[in-house]
């Protein structure tokens, strides 16, 4: 059984989701103006591995932050069952494996592109 992808967006931490596809914007804006302008190809490929940098940091912090929230009730529930405790955490690691895959995605938008020779 697979979760369905929608699912996967929505039961992350709503916040930490924005950033990470607006980081993933931003890559692809970067990515097009690297394409316009090849030139400046470092600029851009700069640029995009911030963002893949802070993606990444994005995601341990979500990662932190969900699992503090999720032993914090548990603590308080003196007791918990196990599919309650599976599934908390489960939902604790959404986020940090979408960061991770937009961080994969934009560190693959950051590789120069090489101009074909007419010789």
């Amino acid at each position: 059984m697979r979760m369905p992808l929608i699912d996967f967006l929505t039961n992350g931490d709503l916040k930490f989701v924005l950033i990470l596809i607006t980081f993933f914007g931003l890559s692809l804006f970067y990515f097009f103006q690297k394409i316009k302008n090849k030139e400046n190809q470092n600029y851009y490929n700069q640029k995009i591995n911030k963002l893949v940098i802070w993606s990444i940091f994005i995601s341990i912090f979500s990662l932190l932050l969900g699992l503090l929230h999720s032993f914090y009730f548990i603590s308080k529930a003196n007791g918990i069952a196990n599919n309650l405790l599976f599934a908390g955490l489960a939902n604790v690691i959404i986020t940090p494996t979408l960061g991770v895959v937009i961080a994969m995605i934009n560190k693959l938008l950051a590789t120069p592109i090489k101009e074909k020779n007419n010789d």
